[in-house]
């Protein structure tokens, strides 16, 4: 016997009706959505230990060959390897190097005129030790990154090549020698 057109519309009104009592009418597949989101993110920003141990990127540029014409030339002067670091924090930059019983210089800020100073005190120490092309630059953990780039844009200004970057040790707590309250 056909079931009439009002009958068949009944009957998938009661099919729905009982199919939405069985779990409260929630649709799961957003939820599910949102928390597969969570955990790829999660694992996406994940540093491990392996990242919090790197302490320096090697910036520099691809060495340069040497004759032995040429390292026969140098004279001792040459051949000198000036240390030379610089520590950025928000306050400003500190300028420090090994040579002639050290160097150390304070500029105070990062503001157009403090950088104009930065870029001509590295081009005084570029000029002065020619065959230096080593930087190291140590920036604070609350740096910014652009100040960060305004830095090292100043540093090659003054024409060094090898630019490294590196962090500061840290000690972790509980660990022997750790200052009291250290972070990791």
């Amino acid at each position: 016997m056909p079931a009439t057109r009002l009958h068949r519309a009944r009957l998938r009104r009661a099919e729905r009706a009982t199919s939405s009592l069985g779990h409260g009418g929630i649709n799961l597949v957003p939820l599910i959505d949102v928390l597969t989101s969570i955990v790829f993110f999660s694992l996406l920003t994940y540093q491990g230990q392996a990242l919090a141990a790197l302490t320096s990127f090697d910036l520099s540029l691809p060495p340069t060959v040497v004759t032995a014409e040429e390292a026969r030339t140098r004279n001792a002067d040459q051949s000198l390897n000036l240390l030379l670091a610089v520590r950025v924090s928000a306050d400003g930059v500190v300028i420090e190097h090994t040579a002639e019983g050290g160097f150390h210089r304070e500029i105070r800020g990062l503001t157009p005129p403090a950088l104009d100073t930065l870029q001509t005190v590295m081009a005084g120490i570029r000029a002065r030790y020619p065959q230096n092309d080593d930087v190291l630059v140590v920036p604070t953990d609350d740096l910014s990154y652009d100040d960060l780039i305004h830095v090292l844009d100043r540093i090659k200004s003054a024409r060094f090549g090898n630019v490294a970057l590196g962090t500061r040790a840290r000690v972790a707590p509980g660990a022997p020698g750790a200052p009291e309250g250290a972070r990791p």
